[in-house]
């Protein structure tokens, strides 16, 4: 178990939530959670596929398993928010339900889609496409050496660029950030990027690597704050790439101070919260921000973001404990 990487999830979790806050211009969560499915599933599962000892069936049940209990949850609790549009456009809402059930909505270049509902469920539509082709991408890393396959993300990183020029502004958002055939490249990074590593130990302390921990996040800031250089739409994810697979990179190896922190019980709780907090937090806001509007309560900006984040982190809790774990238990049980 890669002990680092389970934590830092959180933290970047955390990122998107200070965006959905406007305390962050940019969504800096994305980019690292695909890039580190791409990792983390390459690391567990690259092996076990090379040697024919998983079918792709049976990985992804156990994706399923993880993933589907909590976003069905999460769909149906975003319902009550879209009952207005349900008294007013009832065919649309059931095809933008329909959609989000399963997991189709980041395909349809339509905000009133892709952000139907939880408007968070979209990058979880992306994941589940990663996954499928996931063993597809295995055989291509396997059957082509590393120098090739560099060579190739380097055409596509120029075509992407190439299409920032013609696609119509109105689609860039969609294209550039939604669209699960582009994110693909960020989970294939990440898949690269464990190719390149796969043969460095993990996991022995070595003290310089504190300094190359430090030196990743340092990195990081510095992209972020330079972020308003550059244009939109290069920010929806290519620019951001660098710094999240450099972070990725050194703090899997686990040799650093900084990943011994992250390692500590603590951190790993909430690692394992992350995906609740993910799929929970903008929905509570909502909630939140209803009921303080309902009962006529003045709250400044910062109370009642607070209020929110601990309650936040409280249905997290409960969620997995009570749900997310027992379901993903159940199922796995059944495949």
């Amino acid at each position: 178990m890669l002990k680092s990487l389970a934590s830092l999830r959180f933290v970047f979790a955390f990122l998107v939530f200070l965006h959905h806050i406007d305390v962050l211009q940019d969504a800096l969560g994305h980019a690292f959670f695909y890039a580190l499915s791409g990792f983390i599933l390459s690391y567990v599962y690259a092996e076990r596929f090379a040697e024919q000892k998983i079918s792709l069936s049976r990985f992804l049940k156990l994706r399923l398993s993880r993933l589907y209990p909590l976003y069905v949850l999460t769909l149906l609790a975003a319902v009550p928010l879209s009952l207005g549009f349900l008294a007013s456009n009832a065919e649309q809402w059931m095809l933008q339900f329909v959609a989000n059930l399963f997991m189709l909505q980041s395909f349809i270049p339509n905000a009133e889609y892709y952000f139907a509902f939880n408007s968070l469920g979209w990058s979880i539509s992306d994941l589940f496409f990663f996954y499928t082709l996931f063993p597809v991408l295995l055989c291509g890393f396997r059957k082509y050496t590393h120098r090739s396959i560099c060579g190739l993300f380097s055409l596509f990183f120029l075509l992407i660029l190439s299409l920032m020029y013609i696609i119509p502004q109105e689609l860039q958002h969609w294209f550039f950030y939604i669209n699960p055939l582009l994110r693909l490249f960020d989970f294939a990074l990440g898949m690269l990027l464990y190719q390149l590593l796969k043969k460095a130990s993990f996991g022995r302390f070595d003290s310089r690597f504190t300094w190359y921990e430090s030196g990743s996040l340092v990195l990081l800031v510095i992209f972020y704050t330079s972020a308003a250089l550059f244009p939109k739409v290069l920010r929806y994810s290519v620019y951001y790439w660098l710094p999240m697979l450099a972070v990725i990179g050194v703090f899997a190896q686990q040799k650093g101070a900084l990943s011994k922190l992250l390692s500590k019980p603590v951190f790993l709780f909430l690692g394992n919260l992350s995906f609740g907090f993910y799929l929970w937090h903008q929905l509570i806001l909502r909630y939140a921000r209803r009921a303080v509007n309902h009962f006529e309560i003045t709250l400044a900006d910062w109370q009642f973001y607070s209020m929110s984040f601990m309650l936040i982190l409280l249905v997290c809790y409960f969620s997995y404990r009570f749900f997310e774990l027992p379901m993903k238990q159940k199922l796995r049980r059944h495949f």
